[in-house]
Parts: C-alpha cells; structure tokens; sequence
C-alpha cells in the first residue's frame, strides 16, 4: 500500500500535464501523431516526457527510428494512468452534476401524515425520474423538530405542518390545504351521523394533542371553538396522531385530525367533517433561508410547479 510521504512524493514528480502527454504519446507509438492530437508542440511534449523519465528513474519509452514503444515499466505507467484520468473524469463530472443540481445528497424529514398527501409522493417520484443521481434520505419527525434540525442545519429541508409564522431563519412554500375532521369510535352514535357540529360535541370526552407539537394549529383550533362557544372535556394528550387514533379505538374519546387520516383510518375508527369548523392544516415545504444547494433548488423549484405556487417567505 502506498504511505502517505508515496503519494505526496509521486504528486511532486508529475503532473496532469505530463500524465496527459505519456498517455497521448503510449497510445499513438509516436511523438509527432501525439503533438497533433494534443495541439502542442512537439519539442514541448518532448521535454514533459523526458523530465518525467528522469525523475522516475525509468524509461518509459523504447525509441525506434520512426516512432517509439512503450518499455516494461512504459505498460504499467499506461495502464495506471488510464485509471486514473478515467477516475479524474467521473470527478469532474460528478463535481460538475453538483454544480447544478443534478448529483448531490439531499437530507429531507417529513411529517408521517404528509406521506397521505397528493403533493408528496408525486413530488418525490418526479424528483427521482429527473434528477437519479440525487440521493435522498428521508426522515420521519414532527413538524417543530423538523423546523430545529433544519434550524441546526441538520436537514435540508422539510415536509410540516405550519411553520412558526416570522420565524427569520426558515422559507417556506405552501403545498396543500387539508380540513380537520373528528375521529370517533364506530361504536358510537357518532358514527351513524354524515357530519357533525361544534355545539353537539359538548358531552363527548375528547382526546387532545399538545400545543408544542403544533402551536400554530392548536391556537387556531382553541379560537375555532371558543368562538363557538363551547367548552370540552379534555381527558387526554397527545404529540401524535396516531397515538390518538388508537385512543379513539379503544373507545377512550373522540379527536380531531387530519383529514389525511381518513387513507389510513384504523378498524373501528370513523372520520366526520365538521361542519362548523374554518380550520385548514396546511402543508409546507420549509429549508433554511441563507442555504439552498442546487439540488434543493431544483426541489423547491418542482414543489412550486405541482403545487401551483412561487416560493415565498414565510412571513404571513
């Protein structure tokens, strides 16, 4: 294996110059072919090929009267240096696909939920077709912790529920609108109805979700129903939807979700609109605002497109 006072030593006595011209000259047998398709002078060529000679203490070339072949060590030279320039060339052209997008490792979290959207599963199976090479890694969490990783510039980026409003550090784009329904058993009385109001909720006990895991949700829906004037009993709380879910199986209460739910909606749970409440859980795409690699940019860009929006600060 080569030492690292090798590799450093080899890099001293040649260049890609000279690799490049030992590499013309083994492939045409010849100093002059090797000029005109180099576009170099030949005395120059020359020079690079016998300095090169010189400090590996080799011939690397047999001369000939019209032409030249290659020695031994001439064979080991082309054949490692073939290597190395097609490795160089994989490189720059990965470095190149970066660049612009094309190439590149984005870091992305999600909300589970949102994997029962339209937009997300299109947008990641677009992505993919048009841009292979870009590796994604997706990362199930809740909507604030998503909004800390990419805080912390630990994600690139992210699929959650509304985000902090005037928060300085993270864009967003908003993607889909979905309603909130109520979960009941459907064992209930509930159940048999096609929709249900506020005021008829009163007597029921309700399973709640706790205000960090979304504030500007649970802020939205406390004023939704103090404005209807009603109050709840609240038995329970819970960060996930899908703890609450299985609460309401087991009969324990009734909960308002996402209507999204409705595509995974477990045995024994029914969903209701309800008819009286303006509350929309709207889902984003957010990414740091000082940081958009060219791959994110041609994410953002894609999420626009389906969604039918222009990225835009969120600010509102």
């Amino acid at each position: 294996m080569e030492s690292g006072y090798d590799a450093v030593r080899a890099s001293e006595i040649m260049d890609l110059r000279q690799i490049r011209y030992f590499v013309a000259v083994a492939q045409a047998e010849n100093f002059r072919r090797a000029s005109e398709v180099l576009h170099v002078a030949q005395p120059a060529i020359s020079r690079q090929i016998a300095a090169l000679e010189e400090e590996l203490g080799v011939e690397l070339f047999i001369r000939l009267p019209r032409g030249v072949r290659l020695s031994n060590a001439g064979q080991v030279m082309l054949q490692r240096c073939k290597s190395l320039l097609g490795s160089l060339d994989e490189i720059i052209e990965e470095v190149r696909g970066v660049g612009r997008g094309l190439a590149g490792h984005l870091k992305l979290g999600f909300i589970e939920v949102a994997a029962l959207s339209e937009i997300m599963p299109t947008s990641m199976r677009t992505f993919r077709e048009k841009v292979p090479d870009v590796q994604l890694e997706l990362l199930s969490m809740a909507s604030m912790t998503q909004i800390e990783e990419i805080r912390r510039r630990r994600l690139d980026g992210g699929f959650l529920y509304n985000p902090p409003i005037g928060d300085p550090d993270v864009e967003a784009i908003l993607l889909e609108r979905h309603p909130v329904f109520l979960a009941v058993p459907s064992s209930s009385p509930l159940a048999l109805l096609p929709s249900v109001k506020l005021h008829g909720l009163e007597q029921e006990r309700f399973i709640w979700f706790h205000r960090a895991a979304s504030p500007q949700y649970h802020d939205q829906l406390a004023a939704a129903i103090q404005t209807a004037g009603v109050q709840y009993n609240v038995i329970h709380h819970s960060e996930s939807e899908a703890v609450m879910l299985a609460l309401v199986r087991m009969g324990l209460g009734i909960a308002f979700v996402n209507a999204r739910q409705a595509r995974r909606r477990p045995d024994g749970v029914t969903l209701l609109p309800v008819d009286d409440l303006p509350v929309l859980i709207d889902l984003h795409f957010a990414w740091r605002a000082d940081e958009i690699s060219p791959a994110l940019g041609r994410l953002i860009t894609l999420l626009s497109e389906l969604s039918g929006l222009a990225p835009a600060k969120q600010d509102a």
